[in-house]
C-alpha cells in the first residue's frame, strides 16, 4: 500500500506537520527523513498555506487556537483552511486526547475536533480506547477511516553512553537503600496535587523518598496558584522531597529515571499521557492510573495499576511496587518500548491512504 502511494506522488514527497510542540514535532519529523520524506513543521505553515506538501499530519486541532477555546468565527476560518488543505493534500490527524485538559464535553472544542475528524482520510489512534472513546463522544465520524498503533518511544533520548543508576541516585542525594518515587511532567491539577502528597503519606514504605520533576501549572486565578504554590512548596520541605525545578536538557532525563524505583504516572480525566512511553523507554516500573489508553500500553509486563481518583488505591500501589523485583518488570517494559519505533508508526498511517481517485494532481506536481 506505502509502495501503491508513492507511486502516485513525486519522488521527494513533502510532508507538513503543523504544529510547534518541540518534542513530539522532532520525533515524528526525524522518523519521515528516515523514511525518505522532506518535512516543514510549524503552525503557521498550516495558516499561511503558501508551502506545498503532499500530505499534512495534524497533532493537536487545539493548537490552532492557542490552546485556548475557539470563539466561533476562529473555528469558522479553520473550517474554510482544512478544506482548501483537502483539495491540495493528503490529510492524517493522530489524537492524543479526548478534549482539552479541564475541558471535557466542550461544545466549542466538539465542533473544532469535529472539523478535523471530518476532513481527515486516516485518524490515528495509539489505542483501541481512544478510538472507542473518540466514536463514542463524536459519533459523527465513528464510520472514517480509524487506525490503532499501539505506543511510542522516545529512544532519542538514550544516551550513548549511560552512567550507572547508582551514579545517578548518588548525584540527587539518594541512599541506595531507599525507595524512590519518581512524578515526571505536570500536574494540570490541584486535585492531582493532593493526590500526591496524600498516598505519600499513606503509603507504608520504609525509607521512602519523593523525586519530583513536576510542576503544578492550573489554568486558575494567579492568587489562588501562588497560594497553592506556596502551600506544595513547603509540603515538599516538610516532607525532604527531592525537587528538580529547572529546564532539564534532553540528554539529562535518563539520569532522573534511572535514579528512581518507580515512576508515578499521575492523570486524571486524560485518555492518555507520555510518560508511560518515558518510563518504559528507560526501563523503570510504572505506577499508573487504569484509565484511558495507559492499561494497554503497560501491559506484558507486571505494571501496578491504581485508581486514579483514590489516594489510598494509589498508596497502596505504591506498597505493592516496593514489594516486587523492579528490575525484571523495567527490563519487560523497555523490551516492549524498543519495538513501537517512530518509523513504523508513519508507515501505518501512510499504508492506510488509499490511493487517490484522482492521480493526476499529485503525478503533475
Amino acid at each position: 500500500m506505502l509502495e501503491q502511494v508513492r507511486r502516485l506522488m513525486p519522488s521527494s514527497c513533502r510532508i507538513l506537520i503543523p504544529s510547534g510542540v518541540r518534542d513530539w514535532v522532532i520525533n515524528l519529523s526525524e522518523a519521515y527523513q528516515r523514511l525518505g520524506y522532506d518535512v516543514t513543521v510549524g503552525r503557521q505553515n498550516f495558516e499561511l498555506e503558501s508551502s506545498h506538501p503532499d500530505i499534512v499530519h495534524f497533532q493537536w486541532p487545539e493548537e490552532m487556537t492557542d490552546w485556548r477555546v475557539p470563539m466561533p468565527k476562529q473555528t469558522d476560518d479553520i473550517v474554510r483552511r482544512l478544506d482548501r488543505w483537502a483539495t491540495r493534500a493528503r490529510l492524517i490527524l493522530t489524537v492524543h486526547n479526548l478534549y482539552p485538559h479541564g475541558h471535557h464535553g466542550n461544545a466549542a472544542y466538539h465542533r473544532l475536533f469535529n472539523a478535523f475528524y471530518e476532513r481527515a482520510e486516516v485518524i490515528h489512534h495509539f489505542g483501541e480506547t481512544s478510538k472507542r472513546m473518540v466514536c463514542e463522544a463524536f459519533p459523527e465520524i465513528a464510520d472514517r477511516h480509524h487506525v490503532v498503533r499501539l505506543g511510542f518511544n522516545y529512544d532519542r533520548l538514550l544516551p550513548a553512553v549511560r552512567q550507572s543508576r547508582a551514579a545517578s541516585r548518588r548525584e540527587l542525594g539518594f541512599e541506595s537503600d531507599e525507595m524512590v518515587y519518581l512524578v515526571f511532567g505536570s500536574l494540570r491539577s490541584w486535585d492531582e496535587v493532593q493526590l500526591v502528597k496524600q498516598a505519600f503519606s499513606l503509603a507504608n514504605v520504609p525509607r521512602k523518598r519523593l523525586l519530583m520533576a513536576a510542576r503544578y501549572n492550573e489554568a486558575v486565578s494567579p492568587w489562588t496558584q501562588r497560594r497553592r504554590r506556596w502551600r506544595w512548596k513547603m509540603w515538599q520541605r516538610t516532607h525532604f522531597v527531592k525537587t528538580i525545578t529547572d529546564y532539564v536538557p534532553d540528554e539529562d532525563v535518563y539520569r532522573l529515571f534511572d535514579a528512581a524505583d518507580a515512576v508515578i504516572i499521575v492523570r486524571q480525566n486524560s485518555m492518555g499521557s507520555g510518560i508511560p512511553s518515558l518510563t518504559m523507554t528507560f526501563g523503570r516500573m510504572a505506577i499508573a492510573p487504569d484509565s484511558g489508553i495507559i492499561p494497554e500500553y503497560l501491559a506484558g509486563a507486571e505494571n501496578v495499576l491504581y485508581d486514579g481518583t483514590s489516594a489510598n488505591s494509589l498508596a497502596r500501589a505504591m506498597e505493592r511496587a516496593a514489594a516486587v523485583d523492579r528490575e525484571s518488570v523495567g527490563a519487560k517494559n523497555r523490551a516492549i518500548a524498543a519495538k513501537w519505533d517512530w518509523d513504523s508508526i508513519l508507515q501505518t498511517c501512510l499504508d492506510e491512504l488509499a490511493p487517490p481517485a484522482n492521480s493526476s494532481l499529485l503525478a503533475s506536481r
